[in-house]
């Protein structure tokens, strides 16, 4: 029974080691991937559609030619990525107001990104005028880039603190 009571609280002790997140794995996943969506925008969306199509063929491991919809869609899938991660961590009292702040900005980026750069980059694949392309730019920017701004604000000024009272040593810039 003894012994049965010692394996128990060994094993509690393992798992609940395989769940201590670091403070670096918590900044990076919340914060530093935000470098993933830093350039949000019409600006981001606008250079996309500059160059020939191209998303990445998980069979062949290389980017191959698509649609601009194809390749907006592979763009897409990393910041869905990104979030993911984010949702599968582990809230602490000390992270949760971080956490909070990474989740908004990168739900608000999935979304417009869904609903805005696709739109767009259809357009593109219909081969609408460049200037209406540019229109299409500059609505999404009026609509969205002030309230991505403070969002990204936000979640520097979250970890920055965090980074600070964790000792990690990090550069930051606002958007």
């Amino acid at each position: 029974m003894k012994r049965r009571n010692i394996l128990s609280v060994g094993l509690m002790l393992s798992l609940s080691a395989c769940n201590m997140t670091t403070p670096e794995e918590y900044f990076d996943r919340t914060v530093l991937n935000a470098n993933l969506i830093s350039h949000f925008g019409g600006k981001e969306i606008y250079d996309m559609l500059q160059g020939d199509p191209q998303s990445y063929d998980e069979k062949s491991k290389k980017m191959v030619p698509s649609s601009y919809v194809d390749q907006v869609k592979w763009r897409i899938g990393s910041t869905e990525k990104a979030y993911k991660d984010i949702l599968e961590m582990k809230e602490t009292e000390e992270t949760k107001a971080m956490l909070e702040a990474s989740k908004d900005l990168f739900s608000f980026a999935v979304d417009k990104e869904k609903n805005g750069y696709l739109s767009i980059a259809a357009m593109k694949d219909a081969h609408a005028p460049d200037d209406s392309i540019k229109q299409a730019v500059s609505n999404f920017d009026q609509q969205y880039q002030d309230t991505f701004g403070q969002k990204y604000d936000k979640l520097m000024e979250l970890g920055k603190a965090y980074a600070d009272k964790n000792h990690l040593k990090v550069g930051f810039t606002k958007f």
